[in-house]
């Protein structure tokens, strides 16, 4: 189960780390698609086809990369929770008071 939280988390940063960029990427074409505009006197519309779609995949990988960060942070505090519960139980077996034959057999 660890390997599995630990690939999905890596998963997850993965994807956030590529819609990082290319978030930055849209924005720096929409900017530079501005300038080129502005410098032959052409009134930009909007933007391109190309940084829309670049702006698209960008927040599509975000979104899916948010969502599998959170189900790894999910898996990973269940199994968190599990183990300490199983710790919890041990140590409560391992410091139970002795029953009278135990202690009968401890005294001879």
């Amino acid at each position: 189960m660890k390997k599995a939280i630990y690939t999905v988390g890596a998963v997850a940063a993965v994807l956030l780390v590529i819609g990082f960029g290319l978030l930055i990427l849209a924005g720096w074409g929409s900017l530079v698609e501005y300038h080129a505009f502005e410098w032959r006197g052409i009134d930009p519309a909007g933007a391109s086809p190309l940084v829309m779609a670049t702006n698209n995949l960008s927040l599509w990988f975000l979104g899916i990369g948010f969502l599998t960060g959170i189900i790894a942070l999910i898996l990973l505090f269940t199994t968190a929770t599990k183990k300490a519960r199983k710790a919890q139980n041990k140590h409560a077996e391992q410091n139970k008071t002795p029953s009278a034959e135990d202690r009968e057999q401890m005294n001879s």
